[in-house]
């Protein structure tokens, strides 16, 4: 592979990786804004896979985001209250 062919796959890398932190960044605010579930994400992954023709790379790509959304969904949230914290003050 010369060096052309490495430049154009770390473009197309990084342009999965842009296109996959906007998927999940939407997901995660339509999951907050309850206009999503987080049930509905494995439905839509489903769908795409099938939209997809059953790619493997697509499929493991969707899958990845699938994987990730807890995560994005739980730094959306914020930490957990501290229990011993007082707010009263």
């Amino acid at each position: 592979m010369n060096s052309g062919q490495q430049g154009n796959g770390r473009d197309l890398d990084g342009r999965v990786d842009a296109l996959g932190a906007m998927v999940k960044s939407l997901l995660t605010t339509l999951v907050m804004r309850g206009v999503l579930t987080k049930a509905d994400i494995p439905t839509l992954v489903k769908e795409c896979e099938t939209m997809l023709g059953g790619n493997p790379a697509a499929s493991a790509e969707l899958r990845s985001i699938q994987n990730d959304m807890p995560s994005f969904l739980r730094a959306a949230i914020g930490p957990a209250p501290d229990p011993d914290e007082d707010h009263d003050d």
